[in-house]
């Protein structure tokens, strides 16, 4: 398996003209790199998921296993990245198994920043069979509060050019194992789950934490991923909560140091 490279910079420094107190004046600003990362498996054309140029080995992983391509790590035989001038290809070889799973869920080959269900070509392939979550993670307010406060910290691409969106895999006493960024909230939580997948974590150990909104495909990869519960900073919305319901995963939002709204579990 071919190893990437996370040299690549994740920014691009510009020049801006910032109109303030009634004068304009030309500064540098620093903005996150967005390129297209195509995703071909067993020589087949998958999807073009706009990404930042890091991780991606960890979103080839995260994403197949929440897509529901892969079951376990196991079922990647390789990955082999390609950089190139207009973005990047990614060739994959998943087994016979998972390749057939893969064309039950076929897409066209375009799709927006990080979009989950983009590209699908029918509306019964949005929800698909999950195994629910089998446990009850006991939330515990204090780990959160924990973990918000060490999150700003751990959001190298966020403090620098203000773009970009995080996903944290955290322990039951508030601590950050894990941290991923990206353009996109879902290539964020898709390469945080593609990490965990990778290293020695127990995922019933610990909930996800998200700079972003609670949407469907977010409490989904969620429940892909067997973590018992998603904690979001923004808003949650309706499809989100009725599937965080039926598939047993804790769903709280709107969440800050000593304020969590507990939408199910």
């Amino acid at each position: 398996m071919s190893q990437e490279s996370d040299k690549r910079a994740f920014f691009e420094t510009v020049t801006v003209k910032k109109y303030q107190e009634g004068h304009w004046r030309e500064e540098q600003d620093d903005v996150l790199v967005e390129v297209p990362v195509a995703l071909t498996y067993n020589g087949y054309p998958h999807v073009v998921v706009m990404s930042t140029p890091r991780d991606i080995i960890d979103f080839v992983y995260g994403f197949s296993l929440t897509e529901g391509i892969i079951s376990s790590i196991q079922d990647v035989r390789s990955i082999s990245i390609d950089p190139r001038e207009s973005g990047i290809e990614v060739r994959i070889e998943i087994t016979p198994l998972s390749f057939s799973c893969m064309e039950g869920r076929k897409r066209q080959m375009s799709a927006r920043t990080g979009c989950g269900i983009c590209g699908l070509d029918s509306l019964s392939a949005v929800v698909r069979d999950q195994a629910k979550i089998d446990f009850d993670f006991k939330l515990d307010e204090a780990a959160v509060d924990k973990a918000l406060r060490g999150s700003n910290a751990l959001q190298v691409m966020n403090q620098r050019t203000g773009g970009a969106h995080a996903a944290f895999f955290v322990n039951r006493s508030g601590e950050i194992l894990l941290a991923r960024e990206d353009v996109g909230r879902h290539v964020a939580l898709d390469k945080l789950v593609g990490a965990l997948l990778q290293g020695d974590y127990d995922c019933k150990e610990g909930f996800i934490l998200t700079t972003s909104r609670a949407s469907f495909e977010m409490v989904q990869k969620t429940v892909a991923a067997q973590v018992g519960m998603l904690v979001t900073m923004s808003a949650p919305t309706s499809m989100a909560i009725k599937l965080a319901k039926r598939m047993g995963l804790k769903l709280a939002a709107f969440t800050r140091v000593d304020k969590i709204n507990l939408y199910q579990g």
